[in-house]
Order: C-alpha cells, then sequence, then structure tokens
C-alpha cells in the first residue's frame, strides 16, 4: 500500500493514481502450489495405498463369501460392514434381520472367512 498513490473521496470513492498492474498481474503462487503438491504426495503415497489395500481385502473376501454360500452381492456387502462394526461376528439382532436364512454352519464359516481376511488391528485403524 506504501507504494500505491490513490484518494479516497468523500462518497468513499477509491481512485488509484499510478500504474499498479505490475503487483497485481504475476502473482506468486508458490507457497499455494508447494501446499497443493503436499496434499498430493500424502494422498498418493498414504491414503490412496491404504483404501486400495482395504478394495483389495474386501473384493478377496467377497468372493470367499460366495464360496461359502451362494449369496447377492448386496447382502454380501451387509454381512461384511457388519462383521467391521461388530469385531468380526454377526451380531444375533443383524442375524435375524437379514441373515435368518443362513444356517449356524455358515455363519461361522462366513465370520472366519472374514476374519481371516481383516485382522482385528485392520479394523481399529478404519473405525
Amino acid at each position: 500500500m506504501p507504494l500505491v498513490k490513490y484518494f479516497i473521496d468523500v462518497d468513499g470513492r477509491l481512485t488509484v493514481h499510478n500504474d499498479t498492474a505490475i503487483w497485481y498481474r504475476y502473482i506468486d503462487m508458490t507457497f499455494q502450489a508447494e501446499v497443493l503438491f503436499d496434499f498430493i504426495k500424502q494422498t498418493i503415497e498414504t491414503e490412496l495405498a491404504d483404501e486400495l489395500e482395504f478394495l483389495e481385502k474386501y473384493d478377496r473376501t467377497k468372493k470367499a463369501v460366495q464360496e461359502v454360500v451362494d449369496m447377492p452381492d448386496r447382502q454380501i456387502d451387509i454381512f461384511i460392514n457388519t462383521c467391521m462394526q461388530n469385531g468380526g461376528r454377526i451380531s444375533l439382532r443383524k442375524r435375524k434381520r437379514f441373515f435368518s436364512k443362513l444356517l449356524d454352519e455358515e455363519i461361522v464359516r462366513i465370520e472366519k472367512v472374514f476374519q481371516d481376511n481383516y485382522a482385528i488391528s485392520d479394523m481399529s485403524e478404519k473405525s
């Protein structure tokens, strides 16, 4: 501002008396570019790698569940998500609501498939 020659009239209008375009034409965005680069780097190296690992485990679990019992994908998704939320097991309430047609043996086998693919430490990191 000390380099700008300006005047504010009684109506509050600002009038600039010298050429100031040189100070605004090429804004230094170095800091913003560096911060953006750091965000992208972190996303690629950490978050994307974690997400890909999670998706790979999810797909492997889903395929293994299909080998135990033939269920629609949506029901398998519910089973996996319920196990993630409940420490690797299906609660009695969820079982009655969503999986009443499955036998006890099938539930145990599917829970085992889930537990083999997701360690308890993996689930606590995601939640």
